[in-house]
């Protein structure tokens, strides 16, 4: 078989034995070829494997299982590639502990683009979601790919913003690629396959687990030149991918916040401990050293035509939320007016309507 086969059924075994465990075996013995091969009495010698690991390992060395994968892998259009192959991401295989391979459907986006990832809470405010939003399309329409992990808040804002940017957007997930999780994210998924793809080291029909989370999210850094935080809590699990970034060696930029809101409490302390400051997509750009100018705030689409009332509703809405009923009072308009003006601003996506009767300007 061709050492790409075994490094397949080596990848195969990571939602079981941790790709640390399974690096620590290719470099005892050289390649997977040879683990594939080594007696049931060479691999108990290692003092460091389990009964069961033993079992995991020596349970499906067979011809039958491997075609079996690669019939659910084609079925799924999943694409393996090991990171001894030609097309693996270079700065993912260069990271400490790095997969043996990657499972992923769509495209992986072009290796010479710069990548940044945007990650925050799940629990997140409507800040944090602006934050995202407000980084990831600009930074996308200049050719960046946004790299996240597609759960709620944060991740998946940055990717659906990246979208609408017209851009592409690498999703890594803590289950097998064939899963959609969180379930409902099937529309966002879809379209991240068709401008981008979805990623996991984990191989098909692995389920979401607690504990394959933390080794997803250096796979998140491991793919990134920058990892950028817009909202983070003081004890929030994203910033386990800013301990990844630092060993990587990546930038690690973050978003300030209310200093009074426990959402933000781990970013700002993120940029007291060094974390550069991000309050525009040109930061990100300046931190990867690309030149961008800074261009004056305009409508998403710059040959939309706003009628005088929304001109005036769409200059009184900002980042922050602004209640409806703050709106009449500051454009001079009426209630019936400023009703149509919203409606008309939201049709063109210029703002958004959140709970609450409150609007933000996109």
């Amino acid at each position: 078989m061709h050492g790409e086969i075994y490094m397949l059924w080596l990848s195969s075994l990571v939602a079981h034995l941790t790709s640390r465990k399974l690096n620590e075996l290719l470099t005892r013995f050289g390649s997977a070829k040879e683990v594939f091969s080594a007696p049931r009495d060479v691999l108990r010698s290692i003092g460091s494997l389990s009964p069961l690991a033993l079992d995991i390992l020596t349970r499906d060395r067979n011809l039958s299982f491997i075609e079996d994968l690669l019939r659910i892998l084609e079925s799924n259009k999943i694409v393996y590639i090991s990171r001894e192959h030609e097309a693996f991401p270079m700065m993912l295989a260069a990271i400490p502990d790095p997969p043996i391979g990657i499972f992923y459907i769509g495209e992986l986006p072009p290796e010479d683009l710069h990548k940044v990832s945007i990650i925050g809470s799940r629990k997140c405010s409507e800040y944090g979601l602006m934050a995202a939003g407000k980084l990831a399309a600009p930074l996308a329409q200049r050719g960046i790919v946004i790299v996240s992990g597609m759960a709620r808040g944060v991740d998946s804002m940055a990717h659906r913003s990246a979208l609408e940017g017209g851009g592409k957007t690498i999703a890594v997930l803590g289950c097998g690629a064939d899963i959609c999780y969180p379930r409902e994210a099937h529309p966002l998924r879809k379209k991240i396959i068709e401008n981008g793809c979805v990623l996991s080291e984990y191989p098909p029909g692995t389920q979401p687990h607690k504990a394959f989370f933390p080794a997803r999210n250096r796979i998140i850094s491991g793919l990134s030149h920058a990892v950028v935080v817009a909202e983070a809590g003081r004890k929030s699990g994203t910033l386990i991918t800013v301990d990844t970034a630092h060993d990587q060696g990546r930038e690690v930029l973050a978003v300030p916040g209310n200093i009074s809101s426990k959402l933000s409490e781990g970013t700002n302390r993120l940029i007291r401990d060094g974390a550069f400051p991000v309050i525009d997509y040109t930061d990100v750009l300046f931190a990867l050293g690309i030149s961008g100018e800074v261009e004056p705030e305009v409508p998403p689409d710059k040959n939309t035509v706003l009628a005088p009332d929304e001109k005036r509703v769409y200059d009184v809405v900002h980042s922050e939320a602004v209640h409806f009923d703050a709106i009449p009072a500051q454009t001079g308009l009426t209630l019936s007016q400023c009703h149509m003006a919203c409606i008309a601003l939201e049709l063109k996506k210029l703002i958004r309507k959140l709970p609450g009767a409150r609007y933000v300007k996109l």
